[in-house]
């Protein structure tokens, strides 16, 4: 095999990016550092010292889909719609990258405190109390993780239905409507 040309540079935000277009086509269980220095385009020892670990560059992946599902709320949005809309938004990336959603399910620490914040201040402008605001936000923590490992479309399949997005949405809408309110 040839060996890859020398780069100039590498930078971990390429190494991501790269490593984000490799999970979506291979899925996180198939990836290898090395198959991503080849596609890099930049050797092993290279990659290592930007990423020194396949767990590592798990991680920066899965912070790295955080940040992309991540829109600040402006001044127009509903708060419940906008919590809505990063969930989704998250689920649909992190189930477009096979994997990853195993991955940072069991990783809680790769939420950003900015999303966190904002999404408890977004279920307290809605109306919930502080109190009321951490349970709702656990409760859609639970349900997003639970429908992100499990095979959501068998099950959905096996009960007649078709689209585990409309689903996963009509769930996060009873939660926030009408299950908000956890005591």
């Amino acid at each position: 095999m040839a060996r890859p040309k020398a780069r100039a540079s590498l930078s971990k935000d390429e190494i991501v990016d790269v490593a984000l277009g490799l999970i979506a086509e291979v899925g996180v269980d198939q990836l290898s550092m090395r198959q991503l220095s080849d596609r890099l385009g930049a050797s092993l020892g290279a990659t290592n010292r930007h990423v020194p670990t396949k767990e590592a560059l798990l991680a920066l992946c899965g912070r790295a889909l955080y940040e992309r599902s991540y829109r600040p709320r402006g001044p127009e949005d509903d708060p419940l719609d906008w919590v809505r809309e990063q969930l989704v938004t998250l689920h649909e990336l992190l189930i477009s990258h096979p994997g990853m959603a195993t991955y940072v399910v069991n990783q809680p620490d790769l939420v950003t405190p900015e999303l966190v914040a904002a999404v408890q201040e977004s279920l307290i402008d809605a109306g919930l109390s502080e109190a009321e605001a951490d349970a709702a936000r656990l409760v859609l923590y639970f349900y997003s993780a639970g429908v992100l490992v499990t095979d959501s479309a068998a099950l959905l399949s096996a009960a007649g239905l078709s689209d585990p997005g409309v689903m996963f949405t009509a769930g996060i809408d009873y939660i926030l409507r009408a299950g908000a309110r956890v005591h």
